[in-house]
């Protein structure tokens, strides 16, 4: 015996898988910790920095620590443009960066 389904229904059926997909979609979320940088006299500290979102730098010869659980991608221009892959993963350091930006990959 085979069932068929008719325009309808074959429409309602696939409106509810489509939805059903949908429930376990991740939002961004923030990786735990802070992210520090220094550069002279300036120090700023982001905490839990959100997956996606661009942050401001401290620019040329800042010193940056990622003491988050994820990774973030530096960048040399403000606004997390610039097509150059510098991650700096969780737990580590640099003493001498350029950094215009940063973006929090998880």
């Amino acid at each position: 015996m085979r069932i068929r389904f008719g325009p309808r229904a074959a429409l309602v059926a696939t409106a509810g898988v489509l939805a059903l997909s949908f429930v376990n979609i991740p939002t961004a979320s923030a990786a735990p910790g802070v992210v520090i940088q220094e550069n002279g006299s300036q120090f700023k500290q982001t905490r839990d920095p959100q997956g996606g979102q661009c942050y401001p730098g401290l620019g040329a010869d800042t010193a940056i620590a990622n003491r988050t659980g994820g990774t973030i991608l530096l960048f040399p221009d403000g606004n997390c443009q610039t097509k150059i892959l510098n991650p700096l993963g969780p737990g580590e350091f640099r003493p001498d960066e350029h950094v215009g930006s940063f973006l929090a990959l998880d």
